[in-house]
């Protein structure tokens, strides 16, 4: 048995010496390295260069993205006033969705009547001798009650019946149409939103079907139209059809992340449509990594935190309306963006 291990131990060894023959170093002493082919090296991504990151950074600077609740109300009066004065088309769509207004913020910036009628009365004023559509015939009174004295050429009019929505076309028509002073060359639907048992949407088709018949164009404000109330595949491809017949006007909404574990909503940017600008999608810049945009400053009264934050451009498709995960991958690549600017403006 020791002769066996003996002889085991005599093996390994000749073993090792031969490995150490083949690694020593060659050539007097010079050791021989490997190099890598240059299809390996890391390249450099041509859309993360400093170059197209100042790019960026102008062309966020250029386009003046709203920083208070004024500039979007302002942006949007003179979007919608070219929309409707150059195009032939007669339905239109409006999602002016700063904090207040915008429902998946509401758990940081709670919903506010005050915005929404500010932003109808902006509105208002862009289109003159409107017909303005409220949810309900007590929602009209209200803003009847709110404008009076304003000297807004508008009339005013609850949508919902008591019968429910799509069930009495000829009531949509008599309370949009019938105690109108004279024919309205806009209607304004103000926040027709689709519901289980509730299919406002067929209601709207009815307007929009009254409307074209007198010569009227149709401006939704703030839809829900989502197809969730659908009870077929020709019902649901009907709406489909129909709420994509609506040419936007205007859009503006801000694009946030949730902290954790606060579950604090933080900006990340935002997505707006400018009439003869097209779709366009804007990453914030923060100041530090733990520090970004105040939503605080899209609100009525001034705060001690409200401070412009610049934009950078991250994408702009033009006609395009991009989707939740568009959204997404634009903010990541406009992030990127803004870090190669930060890292090229900090000192050392």
């Amino acid at each position: 048995m020791r002769a066996y291990i003996l002889a085991f131990i005599a093996t390994a060894s000749a073993f090792v010496s031969r490995s150490a023959q083949l690694h020593a170093p060659s050539g007097g002493g010079r050791s021989v390295r490997l190099r890598a082919h240059p299809a390996f090296k890391a390249k450099v991504d041509p859309r993360y260069t400093l170059e197209k990151a100042v790019e960026a950074g102008e062309a966020g600077k250029d386009a003046n993205v709203p920083q208070t609740f004024d500039e979007v109300k302002f942006e949007m009066q003179t979007s919608v006033a070219a929309a409707v004065s150059s195009s032939a088309a007669t339905r239109f769509v409006v999602e002016c969705l700063p904090p207040g207004l915008n429902p998946e913020l509401e758990g940081t910036v709670p919903y506010s009547p005050s915005r929404e009628l500010a932003v109808l009365f902006a509105l208002c004023e862009t289109l003159p001798n409107s017909r303005v559509v409220m949810p309900s015939s007590g929602d009209a009174a209200m803003v009847a009650r709110a404008f009076e004295g304003s000297g807004l050429d508008a009339t005013y009019c609850g949508l919902g019946g008591a019968s429910g929505a799509g069930k009495d076309p000829a009531g949509v028509v008599a309370r949009v149409f019938g105690d109108a002073e004279h024919t309205p060359d806009f209607i304004v639907v103000v926040r027709p939103k689709n519901s289980v048992g509730d299919a406002v949407i067929e209601d709207v088709m009815t307007v929009v079907e009254a409307a074209e018949a007198s010569d009227a164009a149709v401006i939704l404000l703030n839809p829900d139209l989502a197809e969730k109330v659908a009870l077929g595949i020709r019902q649901k491809d009907a709406w489909a059809r129909f709420a994509a017949s609506f040419e936007p006007a205007y859009h503006f909404s801000n694009l946030c992340t949730f902290e954790r574990p606060s579950m604090r909503q933080m900006e990340r940017g935002a997505c707006r449509y400018v009439h003869g600008r097209g779709w366009e999608v804007f990453h914030c810049i923060p100041l530090l990594d733990t520090i970004h945009g105040d939503l605080r400053r899209y609100g009525s009264f001034e705060v001690d935190a409200c401070r412009p934050w610049p934009f950078v451009l991250a994408s702009a498709d033009g006609a395009a309306r991009p989707s939740r995960d568009d959204l997404a991958q634009r903010v990541a690549h406009g992030a990127k963006l803004a870090k190669i600017l930060r890292e090229a403006q900090s000192p050392g």
